[in-house]
């Protein structure tokens, strides 16, 4: 079964979404890698775990190869990739943070796009898209505009 890939389009925040989105999944038990090659806007997602519920804290862990206490939730960049195939289990989830696709998305069932109302950010899904459907990957697309978030 080919990798399932969920654009979730128009969200008022792309960041903030994706972190409401984390929180809400870790909570089900479900592990969720994040990917980001911009340790800036990585280290903005890291910052808004600890801060986007006045009473919820969502343990997470940039992925190094010291990495060894067990989480929910891993931030992950392009040189610690490889961790990931060591690492991942058929049911974790796949966030992207990136402006690109993820290398070898196929280790994943699910992945996870955030998409705002930026036209830059839209015309970059819009070549992700592309991409991931070039693969014969399994798209799916969900508005948010206008959804309770």
């Amino acid at each position: 079964m080919p990798t399932r890939i969920d654009f979730a389009f128009d969200a008022d925040a792309r960041l903030p979404q994706a972190a409401r989105s984390t929180l809400r999944h870790a909570h089900q038990g479900t592990c969720v890698y994040v990917y980001c090659d911009d340790s800036n806007r990585l280290a903005q997602f890291s910052q808004l775990l600890w801060t986007i519920s006045d009473t919820t804290f969502l343990a997470h862990e940039w992925l190094h190869d010291t990495t060894s206490v067990p989480v929910l939730v891993y931030l992950v960049d392009q040189a610690n990739w490889p961790l990931v195939a060591l690492r991942a289990q058929p049911t974790d989830w796949l966030l992207n943070l990136d402006d690109d696709c993820p290398p070898e998305v196929s280790i994943f069932t699910r992945v996870l796009e955030i998409v705002d109302q930026d036209d830059q950010d839209r015309q970059l899904a819009r070549q992700r898209w592309r991409l991931y459907q070039s693969m014969g990957l399994d798209l799916h697309a969900h508005q948010l505009s206008g959804k309770a978030r």
